[in-house]
């Protein structure tokens, strides 16, 4: 065949080839008429191959074609087209899983760390379902290692499969096995000293590739060779989950899971619970054996489960931008979550303003659950605000981890390549760290404008309907005052030679007085209208704003990827040129230092807040920094950004100063209500005067008194309100009103 020339047979055509192991090798072949895809394995040396390799090749074939499990790879049946004769070693036909596998998952940059969480919680859920199954049906897989588990696609989630069951063994009737099998990093200690074992050998393998996914890096001295390997980790107690080499070359071990890494702290505790289980050297303690119950399953898988159905809610403390996690139940009330809240943050419940996403406040008597949302690839976080007006704190400063803190003391330091890559990788995640913490905090300042917009909507019908109320008020005012003048007048002008009451009149004496009263109210509403119009002003400013718009952190992406561009470099150095060509870490240093800039100019600007840096962006003369522009000293992020203090959210000042106009609104609204009954209580004790008044007779009798036609620019909002007045005359004018109230109560004109 020619180079460059696609092998052919019927409609399949060969696409590339996938993968390649000792005796065999993966080719994908596509199906150009349906466009199916498989993956076709092929011994490639069977006439190098011992009977007892023949024999393992068609056990896997075997094995593969029993098991139906949607975390264990689909096989499939050959094509005629595709098929080899009877006497050569038979074909595996399985699903192509186009997201590679998981090697090539941990190789991208973005995970040199690390995984994100949500990856963690699908890979162990998915592997820990395919072993058990397996278990189940007396299988052990005894290979188990990052480039034996592929990703697919299935809608938008990734499936973490299981592959190739060439080294699997069927447990015979004694449950141990003897033959040593699988890849040495990953092996159970057991094997390396040719014991008896059995399918806790899977667990050992699946806690060492979860220690990698979660820290990039393998649990126990990954880069010491086996057999000195073997020495040195049987020494570690059954609780430690990692060791690793210190600066005076001594292996130090650990019952913690590394930092840094990208578990919140919840899940994090958790999972070393249950590493605990998987990564004891006994095979019998290891799993923690079977729980007592009807089932009899494997402590470690019931736990696993435990760890993965717990429902974590994170908050984001925005005035120290600290990422909190809790795990919560059902029956936890939001209060519960406020009180766990104010123990850590110190900020009482009363001072606490809790933001979901959506800018939603979450409602206090009911479930905290509504403050989870189901776990995705998307980070969800809840916004935890200090009430404006209150004492703040300062943010809490990001610690470098330790091998950066060493380059970055020493830029021009030589290190080992191992060492070099681990420093690089820290720099990376503490690029990643910076763009993501950011990111939560412009996201927090959206929360809060979409909680300021939706109080601001409700603000302005209250407002709306605050105006009009108000206009009647005032026409029912001018109504009746002008009125009660009438009378008055009408009063005095027959009071010498006519009927006089003096209580009458006192009381519309003190009527007149107690109406202006509502002059003052008038004013009030004023004064709110004013402050309203410049909280829109604010508004509109805030919406406008760079932080009000979707694109952000252009600077932080680009650094973050410069980053990850340099650590790719190193790692593609060729493993003979790793030794002789130790690179120092200036541009890497660079890189990190241009990034705490960035964040902090930003922060500056969102929190709209100037700040004093404690790091000169010069080499100045009086400064103790050296070439690398940082200082000597010991080294955390507040070494190299500054401190923002407790700068306030602009978005947050503004929503509490909304919520505070809104409730002073709502206040007014309430008074002009009650005015509004007040003025119509005084107007119905006004009219029983005068039915008082005139039931006593002529002696005492001056006047009823109605609701006198309003002068013609009152008369709409008349109309509006005449349902509310206790008698309404709108056809008479107050001179003929008099006549008919005089000539009722018999008296003189």
């Amino acid at each position: 065949m020619f180079a460059g020339q696609q092998c052919k047979r019927g409609p399949w055509v060969e696409e590339k080839t996938l993968g390649s192991g000792g005796f065999g090798t993966v080719v994908l072949w596509k199906n150009e008429d349906t466009g199916d895809q498989i993956a076709l394995k092929r011994c490639r040396v069977q006439n190098e191959m011992t009977p007892k390799n023949r024999h393992r090749w068609q056990m896997e074939v075997d094995i593969m074609k029993r098991l139906h499990h949607d975390n264990v790879v689909v096989a499939l049946e050959v094509p005629p087209e595709l098929n080899v004769s009877k006497d050569e070693l038979p074909l595996l036909a399985m699903e192509y899983c186009s997201r590679g596998d998981l090697r090539k998952a941990l190789n991208l940059e973005e995970n040199c760390c690390g995984m994100q969480e949500y990856e963690i919680r699908c890979l162990t859920a998915g592997v820990a379902s395919a072993l058990e199954y397996l278990h189940n049906k007396r299988i052990i897989h005894r290979d188990l290692k990052p480039e034996n588990i592929v990703l697919q696609q299935v809608d938008d989630v990734i499936v973490y499969k299981l592959i190739d069951l060439g080294y699997a063994k069927e447990l015979d009737q004694g449950s141990i096995c003897t033959s040593f099998v699988g890849t040495l990093q990953y092996l159970a200690p057991e094997l390396f000293a040719s014991k008896q074992y059995s399918q806790t050998v899977d667990y050992w393998s699946f806690g060492t590739v979860v220690f990698e996914c979660i820290t990039g890096i393998r649990p126990f001295l990954p880069n010491v060779p086996p057999v000195q390997w073997h020495q040195k980790v049987c020494g570690k107690s059954p609780d430690d989950i990692c060791a690793f080499i210190d600066g005076n070359n001594d292996v130090q071990f650990s019952k913690h899971i590394q930092w840094p890494n990208h578990l919140c702290r919840t899940m994090k505790t958790y999972m070393e619970q249950w590493l605990r289980l998987m990564l004891r050297w006994d095979p019998r303690a290891r799993g923690g054996g079977l729980v007592p119950d009807n089932t009899g399953r494997p402590r470690c898988f019931v736990m696993l489960e435990h760890i993965l159905a717990l429902k974590i809610v994170h908050v984001l403390n925005v005035e120290s931008n600290q990422l909190l996690a809790y795990p919560l139940k059902e029956e936890n009330t939001l209060a519960y979550l406020q009180q766990l809240l104010e123990l850590e943050t110190k900020i009482p419940i009363a001072e606490q303003d809790i933001l979901l996403a959506s800018g939603i406040s979450p409602e206090p008597h009911q479930s905290s659950m509504q403050c989870w949302s189901e776990p995705s690839s998307e980070e969800w976080v809840v916004f935890l605000f200090r009430k404006a007006g209150s004492a703040g704190t300062p943010r809490r400063p990001k610690q470098l981890p330790h091998m950066l803190q060493c380059i970055v003391k020493e830029p021009k330091t030589l290190l080992p390549f191992n060492d070099q890559r681990t420093a690089w990788a820290q720099a990376v995640f503490f690029c990643q760290e910076q763009n993501k913490d950011l990111k939560r905090l412009i996201l927090s300042q959206r929360a809060a404008m979409l909680n300021l917009l939706r109080i601001n909507s409700n603000f302005a019908k209250l407002k709306a309907r605050m105006m009009n109320e108000m206009e009647k008020l005032m026409a029912r005012k001018d109504h009746f005052k002008e009125s009660l003048e009438f009378d008055i007048q009408q009063y005095n002008d027959q009071a010498n030679g006519g009927v006089t009451s003096e209580r009458m009149f006192s009381k519309w004496t003190k009527m007149g007085e107690d109406i202006e009263k509502y002059l003052q109210l008038k004013e009030r509403i004023s004064q709110v209208d004013q402050k309203s119009g410049a909280l829109m002003t604010k508004i509109v400013e805030l919406q406008k704003s760079p932080f009000g718009k979707s694109r952000q952190n252009e600077t932080l992406a680009e650094v973050e990827a410069r980053a990850k561009g340099l650590y790719q470099e190193l790692r593609q150095t060729p493993k003979e040129h790793r030794a002789s060509n130790m690179m120092e870490h200036t541009n890497m240093v660079q890189l990190v230092v241009r990034c705490v800039l960035d964040q902090e100019k930003a922060m500056t600007d969102l929190y709209l807040k100037q700040a004093k840096p404690r790091m000169s962006r010069s080499n100045s003369s009086n400064s103790p920094l050296n070439s690398s522009g940082l200082s000597t000293g010991p080294v955390s992020l507040s070494s190299v950004a500054s401190d923002l203090g407790s700068g306030s959210h602009v978005s947050l000042r503004l929503m509490e100063e909304s919520r505070l106009i809104n409730k002073g609104v709502k206040d007014v609204m309430s008074g002009l209500l009650k005015e509004q009954e007040d003025l119509c209580s005084l107007m119905t004790e006004m009219d029983e005067l005068n039915l008082d008044i005139l039931m006593t007779g002529p002696a005492t009798t001056s006047t009823i008194t109605t609701t006198a036609s309003m002068p013609s620019q009152s008369k709409s909002a008349l109309a509006i309100s005449n349902t509310a007045t206790h008698t309404t005359n709108v056809h008479m004018s107050p001179h003929n009103i008099w006549n008919a109230r005089i000539s009722t109560a018999g008296g003189n004109g």
